[in-house]
């Protein structure tokens, strides 16, 4: 049991300081582009964005992808459609999964986005050994911080979806296995309260013990399973770009 208690402690901790980390001048960056963009400001999200792309300069391109995203948005508000479907292509070269919310994106700007993803496609139909070659960097990236923390490589990546049910499949198997180190203990010492062998429920003590030793054992090789197949996703899932 401490054993699981210290596991988990080590999760929890991992999870608090990737938290309490201070946002990135690019980060900060994005943030204020993105609320005046949602304010109508657009000069305002422009110009921070353009900040936030130098201020990434060294980063890898995922980290720049938010940027061109904030921009073409810009440009599609100002009826700049040409310089948005370029914006939007610097984002299909960096991720050509990218994928805008139908939700919450206006039509308007769904068009021009698949009009370039149309154009990256042909591109990559064209030239299939420049455009698919994987960006090893990003991977490496993604699968140290999924070794860290389940699910933070595929968020990284842009795989939201995929990273939230990683983390969230890490954090009840966890709690599955702690509930039943739990049950093993209790199970444990409720047999070994038996003095007298000839009582008909030594037999039945001693087979719930075993069940729920047998539960937990396969509940640790799941939890195992969730962390190894997460590191291996982010690890080897490509990300695509053109080099």
């Amino acid at each position: 049991m401490p054993r699981i208690l210290l596991i988990a402690t080590f999760f929890l901790a991992l999870a608090a300081l990737a938290s309490a980390q201070s946002p990135s001048v690019a980060d900060s960056l994005y943030r204020v582009a993105q609320a005046a963009y949602d304010d109508g400001d657009y000069n305002g999200a422009e110009l921070a964005a353009l900040r936030g792309l130098r201020e990434a300069e060294g980063m890898d391109d995922l980290d720049k992808l938010k940027f061109h995203l904030v921009l073409g948005f810009v440009y599609v508000a100002r009826d700049q459609n040409d310089i948005a479907h370029n914006e939007f292509l610097k984002v299909l070269s960096i991720n050509p999964g990218y994928e805008l919310d139908p939700v919450t994106t206006s039509p308007k700007i769904i068009e021009v986005f698949r009009n370039a993803r149309n154009e990256y496609l042909a591109r990559v139909a064209s030239e299939p050994a420049i455009y698919r070659m994987p960006q090893a960097d990003v991977r490496l990236s993604a699968s140290w911080r999924s070794l860290l923390l389940p699910g933070w490589g595929q968020i990284y990546k842009e795989q939201g979806v995929k990273g939230s049910a990683f983390a969230a499949a890490q954090v009840l198997s966890l709690a599955a296995l702690i509930f039943m180190q739990t049950e093993v203990n209790r199970r444990h010492d409720d047999y070994l309260q038996i003095r007298d062998y000839d009582n008909p429920d030594v037999e039945d003590r001693f087979q719930e013990y075993r069940r729920a030793y047998q539960t937990r054992n396969v509940v640790g090789y799941i939890t195992l399973g969730i962390y190894f197949v997460n590191y291996l996703d982010a690890l080897y899932y490509p990300v695509f770009k053109k080099h």
